[in-house]
């Protein structure tokens, strides 16, 4: 899903940044949904949490914003038929730890410690018993728990939140940068990744402007593949792809686009990944694909 990156508060220059032995204050802010689908996050000052076993307390510095965090606020898509209220969204944010909660320390290269920049994302428990866990497939638990959605997110200064959903962020990259990642980043690649994709052949991106597209353009380019961009509706979305590094754009919304897509990639594209959720995509996918082709549904809607 789409992400920005938004500054929750107190970081310079995308880094973390101050003491690491910081003492969390009694109360903080946190953007809080508590009426029916349709109003408006409202800002409050909320009691911090103590980390529990095996938690430890986040102080938050940047979140992302996400699509999921709409479906939240309005119904629709994914959320329940009747609001989890009240909610605090978010699932993609960045921190660092400033608390440790009993039997969240660890061992060896599995330690916590203060200090540590630590990832927040869409998953916060699984139930390791279900078939998609025994199968290694935790982003697939039949029981899992979503961040921002099943209980209070990123959009908020400290998050108290289970270690075994951590994700370790490097202290050189840039920190708001990383925060899309935690969602429609990590979406992006492991379609990609699941292809098993050689370096040379072509990849087609239906839907490539969006929040996933431009990822899923930037990761194909550094697995050394074709890109080719499929967008439309403005000039701006083809200098953004080329931006991104796609070597071919095309507009769905002009004429003879099989044929144009054929064309341009020499007989079919040999790697495609629908991230829009319309009919017409995926038939449209179906005729410009390369014998052999792989093609990744990413995008799902009202399909026939």
């Amino acid at each position: 899903m789409g992400s920005i990156g938004a500054e929750v508060n107190g970081s310079v220059n995308g880094n973390i940044s101050g003491d690491i032995n910081v003492k969390a204050p009694g109360s903080a802010p946190a953007a809080v949904l508590t009426g029916p689908y349709g109003d408006a996050y409202t800002i409050r000052e909320l009691p911090v949490a103590t980390p529990g076993v095996n938690e430890v307390l986040v102080q938050l510095d940047y979140s992302g914003v996400c699509h999921g965090d709409v479906y939240a606020r309005d119904g629709g898509g994914p959320a329940p038929k009747d609001p989890v209220r009240p909610l605090i969204g978010g699932h993609e944010g960045v921190g660092r730890i400033v608390a440790l909660g009993s039997g969240s320390e660890g061992e060896g290269s599995d330690a916590f410690h203060v200090g540590d920049i630590v990832g927040v994302a869409w998953r916060s428990h699984v139930c390791g018993t279900c078939q998609a866990c025994e199968a290694g497939a935790e982003n697939h638990c039949y029981n899992q728990k979503v961040t921002g959605a099943h209980r209070d997110g990123t959009f908020q200064r400290y998050i108290s939140f289970p270690t075994a959903q951590l994700v370790r962020i490097p202290a050189e990259v840039s920190l708001p940068s990383v925060c899309p990642i935690l969602c429609a980043g990590v979406t992006a690649y492991s379609a990609l990744k699941r292809m098993d994709p050689q370096p040379g052949r072509w990849c087609t991106i239906v839907g490539a402007a969006g929040g996933l597209g431009h990822l899923a353009i930037q990761y194909a380019k550094a697995m050394d593949l074709n890109v080719l961009a499929i967008d439309g509706g403005s000039p701006e979305k083809e200098d953004f792809c080329r931006k991104m590094g796609a070597d071919v754009f095309v507009d769905f919304s002009k004429p003879d686009l099989v044929e144009t897509i054929v064309a341009k990639t020499d007989g079919g594209a040999d790697y495609i990944l629908v991230l829009s959720p319309h009919q017409s995509s995926y038939d449209a996918a179906g005729e410009y694909a390369r014998f052999g082709a792989q093609i990744m549904a990413i995008g799902i809607g009202n399909l026939q």
